[in-house]
């Protein structure tokens, strides 16, 4: 009996030192860290029901934006080639912002993508260009404001065109998305007291999750994979495109701002190398 015991308490200890030991997965879930010495890299471990164990990855829960309105414009854009792309990535554990893998605002927009809506345009200075807290909490190193000032031909020295740029912040869909609902909430309240104002884009309709401007600042959620962010741009000035003012006014409206938006669907990625 004595032997019997002890044969089954080798067995056990054996099947003990045999479970292998897991690492947590790297920020923005790009890989594992590597394991200490010793110890196994294989698959997560399971409870005996079957679901994954407190060392697996976190799963990214995707944002819906609340529906667009029943008039909501399905505009048509020219379809800018971007010059360059945002491989953002993001902390599954929403813990980190992984700031260094965002654009900076002065990288938004390129010369040579801006120059494929505004033929004129013969260059591209930014200034102003600050970091700062971000909504909802926290900062970031990068620069979440810019002011990218224009030179559009015909234009006079001292009334160029601007376009200013607003980094909301980047990170989880349902981080991003709960600020997105308050601001837009807020805008569509505002948009009842004075119609014609803004216009609301369909969801998903420029290649992005939503998009609604005042026809000066124009607001994007982006979604791509795990990673969501918002981004605001202004334009002022484009009161020379046409002859007419009014006119000029329109055309930035509803064909600049629509390609612009969709420009920035196509630059968000979460690889280096983008899809499309």
């Amino acid at each position: 009996m004595r032997r019997t015991t002890a044969l089954a308490a080798a067995v056990a200890a054996a099947v003990t030192v045999s479970v292998p030991a897991y690492t947590a997965y790297a920020a923005g879930g790009a890989g594992g860290v590597p394991a200490k010495p010793g110890t196994s890299t294989s698959a997560p471990k399971t409870s005996r029901s079957g679901k994954p164990s407190a060392s697996t990855p976190a799963s990214v829960t995707p944002y819906t934006p609340p529906a667009a309105p029943g008039d909501a414009a399905t505009p048509t854009a020219k379809r800018i080639t971007p010059s360059e792309h945002f491989a953002v990535q993001v902390d599954r554990t929403g813990k980190q912002p992984m700031d260094q893998t965002w654009p900076a605002a002065a990288e938004i927009f390129t010369q040579a993508e801006l120059r494929q809506v505004l033929p004129g345009l013969t260059g591209m200075t930014a200034t102003q260009c600050a970091t700062g807290n971000l909504p909802g909490g926290g900062s970031t190193a990068k620069s979440t404001t810019c002011t990218l000032e224009l030179r559009i031909s015909g234009e006079p020295d001292d009334d160029r065109s601007k376009l200013m740029i607003n980094i909301r912040g980047f990170g989880l869909p349902q981080q991003i998305g709960k600020q997105w609902t308050r601001d837009l909430t807020q805008d569509r309240a505002r948009s009842a007291k004075r119609p014609g104002l803004y216009t609301f884009y369909a969801n998903k309709a420029l290649g992005v999750s939503a998009a609604y401007t005042d026809g000066t600042t124009t607001k994007v959620l982006l979604q791509h994979g795990d990673v969501a962010g918002e981004v605001w741009f202004s334009g002022i000035g484009f009161t020379t495109l046409t002859n007419d003012y009014l006119a000029s006014r329109r055309l930035y409206r509803t064909t600049i701002v629509p390609s612009l938006v969709q420009l920035l669907g196509a630059k968000l990625t979460t690889t280096a190398k983008a899809t499309a």
